[in-house]
């Protein structure tokens, strides 16, 4: 019972972030770092889970790593896309 409490809440504490990245559409305050690190533990506590049995853990971890999946894939995206504006932008200052 403790296990599926922990998970539920560890869980859950990613679907803010999320929820205030989408709707804001910037993920410049996320740390790209921390989030790497946090899907790839989240993505090896599943892969303990699954080795010893463990539901809590394969649960929990399961939407974790969906949440921090998206999140991370949305970050690296809109990166991406204010880098590359930055770039368009510099450029047109340059053909002037």
């Amino acid at each position: 019972m403790i296990g599926y409490l922990a998970g539920t809440l560890t869980t859950l504490a990613f679907a803010p972030q999320l929820l205030k990245a989408l709707r804001t559409k910037s993920t410049k305050d996320i740390s790209l770092l921390m989030l790497f690190c946090s899907t790839t533990g989240m993505i090896l506590w599943l892969y303990h889970g699954l080795l010893v049995k463990d539901m809590a853990l394969v649960l929990a971890n399961s939407v974790s790593v969906a949440l921090a999946s998206t999140l991370l894939a949305y970050k690296l995206k809109k990166d991406h896309f204010e880098l590359n504006r930055d770039i368009s932008a510099v450029n047109d200052t340059i053909e002037v």
